[in-house]
């Protein structure tokens, strides 16, 4: 890793234990500074404000998430275990980031509109990685045909679907007991898409 990369992970890694035990209102420059190890000066060399710095730690916690995700997924070899195996990937960061999450959504209204963009950019990368899976799992013969128009909507309507499931994980703050629950969902789907 080059001497820039050093830095900058130092910073990040600083301020996201930071912005996940304060908040990004109430955590300051000088704060990150030292909890990096790092002079005022050398953070706004590499991030304007603190802005910059919360965006940069985000993005850094979404390519973590996805890094996970499609290791997880091609781990597996048939395209139901591909999904299941998404599905838990998933659920694994989101228990895994629950306290820096929950501090980021006390702050999100101000963010609103960055939080959303990179939401809005993690969907798609999730979107497309389903449709992957479902593509793979029809050229292999594991599901149907579909038309590049009803692969599209499938793999909509499944993150939608993944995505309902955030909502216990961040109230209840815990995966459920059973791991057969994910299973279970999956089957359901696969009974949708699955060949006959």
């Amino acid at each position: 890793m080059e001497k820039d990369e050093l830095v900058i992970t130092d910073i990040l890694v600083g301020a996201k234990k930071l912005f996940g035990k304060h908040g990004l209102k109430k955590t300051t420059m000088e704060d990150i500074a030292m909890a990096a190890g790092k002079g005022k000066s050398t953070l706004y060399y590499y991030f304007p404000s603190k802005k910059e710095i919360f965006e940069a730690v985000v993005e850094q916690e979404m390519k973590s998430v996805v890094k996970n995700i499609r290791e997880s997924v091609n781990a597996s070899v048939s395209a139901k275990e591909k999904l299941k195996s998404f599905i838990k990937a998933q659920v694994t960061s989101i228990i895994g980031n629950q306290s820096f999450r929950e501090v980021v959504l006390e702050d999100s209204m101000e963010s609103m509109k960055m939080l959303m963009c990179m939401k809005s950019r993690y969907e798609q990368i999730q979107i497309d990685m389903v449709r992957e899976i479902l593509l793979g799992g029809a050229q292999c013969g594991e599901f149907r045909e579909l038309s590049q128009a009803k692969m599209n909507k499938m793999s909509y309507v499944m993150i939608t679907a993944f995505r309902g499931m955030h909502y216990p994980l961040s109230v209840e703050f815990e995966a459920p007991d059973d791991a057969e629950y994910f299973d279970e969902m999956i089957d359901m789907l696969m009974e949708g898409i699955g060949k006959n």
